[in-house]
């Protein structure tokens, strides 16, 4: 899943970087940019998480991270569209230096401060930044932030932190913000990992004032409007038909069934994976093999989502008949059907004969 570097690549990054490494030295030039008119500062945050988010955002394509970094840039600035203020994991600065850019961050001119958040937030104690307990500098961003993004499960909805057993009181930025008293929407880009597509979209939706409708939980409808067992699913003729795999694997190409059996939780899913699909838009989840485990839900990983490979209760049924009787009935029946209109094709051939 590694990212494809052609020596062209190598050499636009290491220019990237160079940029990069000049802003960190003449912080007089940062400065300056925070009062930009038309350029948009992004402070990136990490509370719990695996950094799976990051490795995702890092293999989108078209455009490739390489062209977001340096070929798209905003107003007359001469900046990349996504070049964060400040990002705990590719950032080049480190150390104090680095967080003195958080503090720029903030100084940046009104309307154009973009947090994006990835990792739940835990009790105190259990996750710090530069020397600062996480829920601080969360509260205090939060405040200055113009618009707050939660990218992938974690921050979203707590996600694997989150999960039954835990200790740390992990929670998503929204359930955070209400403790702490701050009123402020967050948009919400669920799945483990977060796509791609969703916050770079999102990003330049908030960046030419076109802010998403977002559902109940705060999600953008256009990522997740649809239900993957009911619209999307491309193996949901198999579910109609009562043709299921019982173990992942359990198929051969031109042999397949649908997922259910082996605990996709698709019925439960709003996302559009299967029409975004993941690495260079290649596969998901579903399509190799994997049943969906409804990870842009907020109830992910415990609840209905779990356990993964376990049949979902509860299934819609047909007349109360589950979807595997209907489907014996539906062959049995186009079986008859067939037969009789092949009698009756004879019977009327022998007649006009």
């Amino acid at each position: 899943m590694g990212l494809r570097f052609t020596r062209r690549d190598f050499l636009k990054s290491m220019t990237m970087f160079g940029v990069s490494a000049m802003l960190i030295n003449k912080t007089e030039i940062v400065k300056a940019l925070t009062q930009s008119k038309d350029y948009w500062h992004i402070c990136w945050l990490n509370g719990a998480t695996c950094s799976g988010c990051e490795v995702s955002f890092i293999q989108h394509t078209d455009p490739d991270l390489i062209d977001i970094l340096t070929s798209i840039t905003v107003g007359e600035s001469g900046l990349p569209i996504a070049l964060p203020d400040y990002m705990q994991v590719v950032h080049p600065a480190s150390g104090s230096l680095a967080m003195e850019f958080i503090d720029l961050w903030k100084e940046a001119k009104e309307k154009r401060r973009i947090l994006i958040v990835v990792g739940s937030v835990q009790n105190p104690g259990f996750c710090e930044i530069g020397g600062r307990d996480f829920r601080d500098l969360l509260k205090e961003t939060s405040k200055f932030a113009d618009y707050i993004i939660a990218f992938g499960s974690c921050s979203s909805f707590g996600g694997i932190p989150r999960a039954k057993g835990n200790v740390t009181g992990a929670k998503s930025v929204s359930d955070f913000l209400k403790e702490v008293g701050i009123v402020k929407p967050v948009i919400n880009l669920p799945r483990c990992p977060g796509h791609p597509d969703s916050l770079v979209l999102t990003l330049t939706s908030v960046m030419i004032g076109v802010i998403p409708v977002l559902d109940t939980y705060g999600r953008p409808i256009d990522f997740y409007g649809t239900n993957m067992h009911q619209e999307l699913c491309p193996y949901r003729p198999f579910y109609d038909r009562g043709i299921f795999i019982t173990k992942p694997g359990d198929y051969k190409p031109g042999e397949e069934g649908c997922r259910y059996k082996i605990g996709c939780k698709g019925p439960i899913a709003q996302t559009d994976c299967a029409l975004r699909k993941w690495n260079e838009h290649i596969s998901y989840c579903v399509e190799v093999g994997a049943p969906c485990i409804a990870c842009s839900e907020p109830n992910f990983p415990d609840g209905d989502t779990s356990p993964f490979w376990k049949e979902m209760p509860g299934l819609p049924t047909i007349l109360n008949a589950p979807a595997e009787v209907w489907g014996s009935a539906i062959v049995a029946a186009t079986t008859i059907g067939c037969a009789v209109h092949f009698a009756r094709k004879m019977i009327k051939e022998k007649k006009e004969r």
